[in-house]
């Protein structure tokens, strides 16, 4: 019998990036730098099958792990505020089940000619998933590649 849970986890992460907060926030508008930083893992490849950074719109993306889909990730975008937040909802799926929901908050706060980039998690991970260390792990990851990136 399977059962009906559904887990809930609250995380935040800052990291400090040399680049001023229109640069970081340029880095979440555009697919591409996206796709260069946004995975969450370095075993994972992104490919992006829908892009609309507008409010209410929505991004398709889909997690391949040697060439196999492994999961697709659903974002739509609720609030953005040039160069200072981002808040989005993310549905991810594996192949075989949906693992749960991610509220995503993006603040870019100016940091003397920097930025101090803080990304709160709000995950519901359900029936078993492991989505909300999943979620916290990768979007490190992530960050890291970001900073990589804008360096």
């Amino acid at each position: 019998m399977t059962h009906h849970t559904a887990q809930h986890g609250t995380a935040t992460l800052e990291k400090g990036l040399s680049a001023p907060p229109a640069r970081v926030f340029a880095a979440w508008a555009d697919p591409e730098q996206r796709k260069v930083w946004g995975s969450p893992s370095d075993e994972i490849d992104m490919r992006i099958d829908a892009a609309d950074f507008t409010v209410g719109g929505e991004d398709v993306t889909t997690c391949l792990a040697g060439g196999e889909a492994v999961a697709v990730v659903r974002g739509r975008y609720h609030d953005i505020v040039p160069d200072k937040r981002i808040v989005y909802t993310e549905i991810i799926a594996s192949m075989e089940a949906l693992e749960g929901a991610c509220l995503v908050t993006a603040e870019f706060l100016p940091e003397g000619d920097g930025t101090r980039l803080v990304v709160t998690l709000q995950t519901v991970a359900l029936d078993g998933s492991t989505l909300r260390e999943e979620a916290q792990e990768g979007w490190a990851s992530a960050l890291i590649r970001l900073e990589d990136l804008l360096a």
